[in-house]
């Protein structure tokens, strides 16, 4: 199983745009496509790939924002966590308006430790709440990309609607203890000193990945 993960940088809140390549198949699949579908489609064409599908790390419209120009022209399907579908369908309009943007009524749900496939390369789901209630990661081999639920040295906020300061100190626990240390961290946007890190570089380096324990994560994140 051969996979790369072409990542560029763009749009006004310096978010990451992740597409993950299967090597064998040259299909592909876009993570959070936001801002300019047509510029997606383009680079599509230059790395010379097949979409496949688009997976979301999570709601929020700085992550979504391209899906329906996006699927306009490249009809694929959408997946994101059913967590995440479900708490956008039922929040009132007034508290999401800020936040997030409604998904398509065709979005797939995908669950905690559910396998996804772009070709012959697996990628698992990681349930992650915290930044919000359906945040995921994908785990692949060697690699996680972490939406917002982990930056370089940092960590997603969690004032938002949906958000959980307590849910998200134990996400980051639950990725320290069940993803292998080696894998290299692929976050939603360029907040820290470098664009990737190992998580292994993360535990010794990241504030958020270092607090003690729960009460003193809490305390940190909401002063920081």
């Amino acid at each position: 199983m051969s996979y790369r993960i072409d990542t560029e940088l763009f749009g006004p809140y310096e978010n990451f745009s992740h597409i993950i390549i299967d090597d064998a198949t040259q299909k592909a699949v876009v993570i959070d496509p936001a801002w300019d579908a047509d510029y997606i489609i383009e680079r599509l064409e230059r790395l010379g790939v097949t979409l496949d599908a688009i997976w979301l790390t999570h709601g929020h419209h700085d992550h979504t924002n391209a899906v329906d120009a996006l699927r306009a022209k490249l009809p694929v399907p959408i997946y994101a966590s059913q967590i995440e579908i479900d708490f956008i369908k039922n929040e009132p309009s007034a508290l999401l308006s800020k936040v997030f943007l409604p998904l398509p009524e065709d979005v797939q749900g995908f669950h905690d430790g559910d396998q996804l496939s772009v070709g012959n390369t697996h990628v698992k789901i990681i349930h992650t709440p915290g930044h919000s209630s359906g945040s995921v990661c994908f785990e692949l081999t060697d690699d996680l990309i972490t939406g917002d639920t982990i930056f370089i040295n940092g960590c997603g906020r969690a004032d938002l609607p949906g958000s959980n300061p307590g849910d998200l100190y134990e996400s980051l626990r639950k990725i320290v203890k069940t993803v292998p240390h080696h894998v290299t961290l692929h976050t939603g946007h360029a907040y820290g000193p470098s664009d990737t890190a190992t998580l292994a570089s993360q535990i010794e380096n990241n504030p958020y990945l270092k607090r003690a324990n729960r009460q003193e994560f809490l305390a940190y994140r909401m002063n920081h």
